[in-house]
């Protein structure tokens, strides 16, 4: 690496300031994932972060989860770094699996990190699990991937950035995850930066782990709140049924992924109650709200516009989950209330024929 690299990057002043640099990057890591940031604003936010610790041309972080691929790509040119945040399917419906046929070899360098395959064969892999190269223009030896036997091969990566670097991010056995760097300069990564890459991605992994548990326990925390509040109302005496709807239609907004986007309604039999600025929009989850076997309207939960992919359009799992419960207990509280009025319609009727 020429001398002018090493001034322009902060990574590579080999010093006690380097080490103060890379806690700051640890303690602004752990603090973004502490706080209310989705999966895919806490990748940007930790993107945006390691860039300005490493100051390099390109750096994208994926990660894998149950069949879900979470992305988020930074390019910098002229000083300004523009982000790609996605979340799509995994390789079984996106080109991202290993398939030299019809992937760029980048794409199949990432995927084999990500799954911590060693695809390329020394001086270009690393026993952390990471490959790089400090020219992208020189012929690289590869292995044939999903053949352990087999040769190598030599191939030519090619690109806009001659200095490449896929570092595993290690998180759990439910998420794996790879870091991508690029330099557009050759010779910008030595296999000491490499090291230091590979502590980056571990860090990262760790952050990543603690964000997912704080966000799920915040999620299922939001959810309980959400049932309590629904049971708290059905015990509330003196309420109508339609007061009790009203009531609940309003605490479904918080408990969804994205409360400042969310409007709920509830229709029974032709009437509605809608909270706050419902409107109906293409990203819509719903449930039937059925009375006894009868289905007598539905639950609804809308964002007012598009949002990441999950495993239910822009929805999670968990809240399909949630608002079945959420029309299973109205459904309930409903039969109860209709069963009320007839026992004391009966016993008006008896009272009656007495006198």
């Amino acid at each position: 690496m020429n001398d002018s690299s090493k001034e322009g990057n902060p990574l590579l002043g080999r010093s006690g300031a380097h080490h103060l640099r890379f806690r700051d990057l640890l303690h602004r890591l752990f603090s973004m994932a502490n706080q209310h940031f989705v999966r895919l604003e806490f990748l940007q936010m930790a993107s945006g972060a390691i860039l300005e610790w490493i100051a390099c041309d390109l750096l994208e972080v994926r990660l894998e989860e149950a069949g879900k691929v979470y992305r988020c790509r930074a390019d910098v040119g002229q000083g300004v770094s523009r982000y790609l945040c996605d979340a799509g399917q995994g390789p079984g419906e996106e080109p991202w699996g290993i398939d030299p046929q019809g992937q760029s070899l980048t794409d199949q360098i990432m995927d084999s990190v990500l799954r911590g395959q060693f695809l390329a064969a020394a001086p270009f892999s690393t026993r952390g699990g990471s490959f790089w190269t400090a020219d992208a223009t020189r012929p690289v030896l590869f292995r044939e991937s999903g053949r352990h036997d087999a040769g190598t091969r030599s191939l030519v990566i090619g690109g806009a950035y001659p200095s490449l670097a896929f570092v595993p991010v290690p998180v759990d056995e439910r998420i794996r995850g790879v870091l991508h760097l690029g330099s557009r300069k050759a010779e910008a990564f030595t296999r000491e930066d490499i090291q230091l890459f590979e502590s980056v991605g571990e860090t990262l992994g760790v952050a990543v782990a603690f964000q997912s548990a704080q966000w799920a326990l915040r999620e299922r925390v939001k959810e309980l709140d959400c049932l309590y509040g629904i049971a708290q109302v059905f015990q509330r005496a003196g309420l109508t049924l339609e007061a009790q709807l009203r009531e609940i239609v309003e605490l479904l907004p918080p408990a969804w992924q994205y409360p400042e986007l969310t409007a709920a309604r509830i229709t029974l039999d032709g009437q509605v109650f809608a909270s706050r600025h419902f409107e109906p929009t293409p990203w819509i989850q719903q449930a039937d709200l059925r009375v006894g076997e009868t289905v007598r309207g539905s639950v609804q939960v809308a964002y007012s516009r598009a949002m990441p992919v999950f495993e239910e359009g822009p929805f999670l799992q968990e809240e399909r989950n949630l608002i079945e419960e959420v029309a299973h207990q109205v459904g309930l509280s409903v039969g109860r209330w209709e069963d009320a009025l007839a026992k004391a319609k009966l016993f008006h009727m008896l009272e009656q024929r007495r006198e």
